[in-house]
């Protein structure tokens, strides 16, 4: 091994510790709250070295996210290549995605806490490498919702109003709503027993049965 390619490696290395020790700080102190100096801290670097690799805390953020969207995917392509019906397919895909959020309390806060659009326009410059990776990951992922939608149209299960785009929207809105909802106890004392993972089941279970109703004729 050469030289340079050493130092790239242990320069890879590194970023992958600031990573490591970034998400113990975010879910230790709260997104909102885990600053640079106390990410330093928590990878035992000077503040100095930390802002050799990540500019700030929001492209530190993107990262991560970028870094989690990865194994999210990872499981719903298994999903969308099983020989599962359409309609199964995307019930699993969502419990797919509770049982992934559920495993890493950094990736729910994001999903319930966070305004997105703040971390993809940052003011001071133009996209970073982190925000650049998650817009593709997150068009990936969108993909892969489409295709689940797509395949029950092509199969004749599904009939749509709307173009299929605008479905997983309203369907992505539906669980969003839910996870929030749950996430901030918004919901009587006396339901306070909910299962999270049976309400997003029930609820894309409620939405398929919509896709599938006959669409309304005109007079």
């Amino acid at each position: 091994m050469g030289v340079r390619e050493r130092k790239e490696r242990e320069r890879e290395q590194r970023r992958q510790d600031i990573l490591a020790s970034a998400r113990q700080a975010f879910e230790k102190y709260g997104i909102q709250h885990a600053s640079m100096d106390k990410i330093a801290e928590e990878a035992e670097l000077a503040k100095g070295t930390l802002y050799l690799y990540y500019k700030n805390r929001d492209e530190l953020l993107m990262a991560l996210i970028a870094e989690d969207l990865v194994g999210l995917i990872e499981r719903l392509e298994k999903v969308t290549t099983s020989k599962d019906a359409p309609d199964k397919k995307l019930v699993k895909a969502v419990s797919t995605f509770h049982t992934y959020s559920s495993e890493n309390a950094f990736l729910y806060q994001v999903m319930t806490q966070m305004d997105m659009r703040h971390l993809m326009c940052p003011q001071d410059c133009g996209p970073s490498e982190s925000v650049t990776q998650f817009t593709q990951l997150n068009d990936r992922m969108m993909q892969i919702m489409i295709g689940l939608i797509q395949e029950g149209v092509d199969k004749g299960l599904y009939q749509l109003e709307h173009p299929v785009q605008y479905v997983v929207l309203q369907l992505l809105f539906a669980l969003k709503g839910t996870m929030v909802i749950l996430r901030n106890g918004m919901v009587p004392p006396e339901w306070a027993k909910v299962d999270p993972g049976k309400i997003l089941n029930d609820t894309v279970k409620l939405f398929i049965r919509g896709l599938k109703c006959p669409l309304p004729t005109s007079n």
